[in-house]
């Protein structure tokens, strides 16, 4: 048996559009994926949005200054941030460890919810930011206490569930560790209404084996417990995951049995979500990247240009970018429900190349190709090439896009 493989998720945004990592079922068009909302769809004045944007508003409303979210440790914004209607949502690791919502509108903190002994992240996971589950949100935290006495020290993970518009705490759960199993910083792979998926899980090589537990996302109640698993995709009967002696597997989300298994490649694995119904890997078999029916585990699509970050729209269409044979960039839409390609860039009979696909939400994609640009996530044509910035999260409402040097996250507000 070999140590753990090294797995990284392949970027939030491969996981998730914007908001929630995980889905559970391909949505209704028209309708968000589960998690994607941190309230009401209605606006302040009581309308429905007319989402999603088609340009902003050229100047910043706010600007968001997140503690530790650097971005030099993440592979997007996404990796870091969830984002809901309103606030956005992210980890606290200086001295008052937890969760901090900041309104879009201002950037001011909503709210603040701390978790006593929470320990600071060390080395974090390539994916790291808590996760919308209905109207909560939830957190996973290590903690710990130093013994005092003849009282010993304790260590443990705790999942914290909260209610999304206020920060009250909705319910908590706690797992005792021990020197002999899982180490790492643990992570909410995913969440839904329903369930909560949280790993825990060392970044590279690890003597340890990975830990999953589901738990659901009313109570906080353990519906199971995997001490060799580390979890990468949540979905609606299923859980996707690998073991440390290199099987990649799915497991009942009812009840934890083993519904299927395949053999990895030794070496690096790249794995993730890139929307509902599809799991995306990488070293598993023949091509250079797979899309997987997570209920199975059989191919549904070779991807061949290596795809690395897949956006899902919230819809149906998640945007992969990769590399061809020669390390030209591609990009190839997919349709969620049928694997099915439905466009693919560059084309060289159209002289059109690949664009570096910054988000993408309802239908729309948000790309740089000669600078912003919006395109079709259905069929790929060219919408405007006059918008103003492509941001790296979106919703129906405002565009978020990081700056490096400054270290801030700037908002800006969709025009009308």
């Amino acid at each position: 048996m070999w140590g753990r493989v090294l797995l990284r998720a392949a970027a939030a945004t491969a996981a998730c559009s914007l908001a929630a990592c995980g889905g559970g079922q391909t949505p209704v068009e028209g309708k968000a994926p589960y998690g994607t909302s941190s309230g009401s769809t209605t606006g302040t004045s009581g309308t429905q949005p007319q989402g999603p944007p088609q340009d902003f508003e050229p100047e910043a409303i706010a600007s968001i200054d997140m503690p530790w979210a650097l971005m030099e440790h993440f592979d997007s914004l996404a990796d870091t941030v969830t984002l809901g209607d309103h606030l956005a949502y992210t980890y606290n690791d200086e001295e008052d460890v937890g969760v901090t919502a900041y309104r879009l509108d201002t950037g001011e903190i909503a709210w603040h919810a701390s978790v006593q002994d929470g320990d600071s992240f060390g080395v974090m996971p390539r994916k790291h930011a808590p996760r919308m589950a209905g109207t909560a949100v939830v957190g996973a935290f290590a903690t710990s206490k130093d013994g005092e006495g003849t009282s010993a020290g304790h260590e443990a993970i705790k999942v914290v569930a909260l209610d999304a518009a206020t920060g009250s705490q909705l319910w908590a759960r706690e797992f005792a560790k021990d020197d002999d199993t899982w180490a790492g910083t643990p992570r909410v792979v995913g969440a839904d209404g329903r369930r909560v998926l949280v790993s825990v899980s060392e970044e590279g090589y690890s003597e340890k084996p990975a830990m999953s537990v589901l738990l659901d996302a009313q109570t906080g109640r353990e519906i199971w417990t995997d001490r060799d698993l580390d979890g990468i995709d949540l979905e609606k009967t299923v859980v996707v995951g690998t073991r440390d002696d290199g099987e990649f597997v799915g497991k009942s989300t009812s009840d934890g049995r083993q519904l299927w298994k395949r053999p990895m490649i030794t070496g690096e694995a790249l794995t993730a979500d890139p929307g509902p119904g599809l799991t995306l890997a990488n070293g598993i078999g023949a091509g250079d990247s797979l899309l997987l029916d997570p209920v199975t585990g059989k191919t549904s699509l070779d991807m061949k240009d290596g795809a690395r970050n897949c956006r899902y729209d919230g819809w149906t269409t998640t945007l992969c970018s990769g590399t061809d044979g020669t390390g030209s960039a591609t990009v190839t839409a997919v349709d969620v429900r049928t694997a099915r390609v439905l466009w693919r860039l560059p084309d060289e009979a159209a002289n059109r190349v690949a664009p570096e696909v910054t988000s993408a939400w309802h239908g729309l994609v948000y790309a740089e190709a000669n600078g912003p640009m919006t395109l079709a996530a259905r069929t790929g044509k060219d919408l405007r090439t006059d918008i103003g910035l492509a941001p790296s999260m979106v919703n129906d409402r405002y565009g978020l896009v990081y700056d490096p040097l400054r270290r801030i996250t700037d908002v800006y507000r969709a025009r009308d």
